[in-house]
């Protein structure tokens, strides 16, 4: 596995033979999400992911100006810092939402989407800790290690063992003045979030919509209307899964994902 600089974009390129594809994470999280689901590719599909700015080893935007249409700039940047002139696009939450941003955009560059497990629009009234979190400042603290004990998915229904998720905890922190804080820019969380209805029709590329069995981020109702909208669209629920598919069950992921590359045209 190889680190790589696209500009202010950190990215990970595991290297491996195979059709390349790219992944992107949610919020406030990183390229850590996808690896337990990329050893399973080994000889099928290469595999790197990046940062979104705002994330994990990545750049922060200096006025906190955060949207969408930057991150899907990030994915551009990815690909001409690997060489790629066509590739699988793979998302979860919101990357899944900035995947179909750019497949939308640059349908040219790819040979299908891949849309897992993310909230189309944001319900009056949803509570989250990220919603909770807006307008506070970044939190700064004195020892990494009782960091990684505070460190919680959002939301928090996983499958992931403490062990795991702890370790993970421990890669989601880094210096800063004054301390540690978490590997996000929490500025990022007052970037406008619109309903994605509107946008469907325009992703025109083979795309499969992916949901976790026990999600509480993307209902039933919901992964049926976002299939229904992208013209010849595949959905697929993940059992046993919950929000954070690629934690919960990287193998019948993998295996879907895998299954969605190999039918699509070269």
């Amino acid at each position: 596995m190889t680190e790589l600089k696209a500009g202010p974009v950190h990215l990970r390129d595991w290297g491996a033979p195979g059709a390349p594809v790219l992944l992107t994470h949610g919020m406030a999280a990183h390229t850590r999400w996808w690896d337990p689901v990329v050893p399973h590719w080994r000889g099928v599909l290469r595999a790197a992911a990046l940062d979104f700015r705002g994330h994990g080893d990545s750049a922060w935007i200096a006025d906190g100006g955060y949207s969408s249409e930057a991150w899907v700039e990030d994915i551009e940047r990815a690909r001409r810092e690997l060489g790629w002139e066509r590739f699988v696009l793979c998302g979860h939450s919101m990357g899944a939402r900035v995947a179909l941003g750019y497949a939308a955009l640059h349908p040219e560059r790819l040979r299908g989407v891949a849309a897992v497990d993310f909230l189309p629009e944001i319900p009056q009234g949803r509570a989250s800790r990220f919603a909770r979190a807006r307008g506070r400042p970044q939190p700064i603290y004195g020892d990494p290690d009782r960091m990684a004990e505070r460190f919680r998915l959002e939301p928090d229904g996983t499958s992931l063992d403490p062990a795991s998720l702890r370790a993970l905890g421990r890669e989601s922190v880094k210096p800063a003045e004054g301390g540690w804080t978490w590997k996000f820019d929490w500025r990022a969380l007052n970037m406008r979030l619109d309903p994605i209805w509107g946008q469907l029709a325009a992703v025109r590329v083979p795309a499969l919509v992916v949901r976790g069995e026990l999600s509480t981020v993307m209902s039933r109702g919901d992964l049926a209307r976002v299939a229904a909208g992208i013209p010849g669209a595949r959905a697929l629920e993940i059992p046993r899964a919950h929000h954070h598919v690629p934690l919960d069950e990287p193998a019948a992921l993998a295996a879907a994902l895998a299954e969605f590359a190999a039918g699509l045209p070269a």
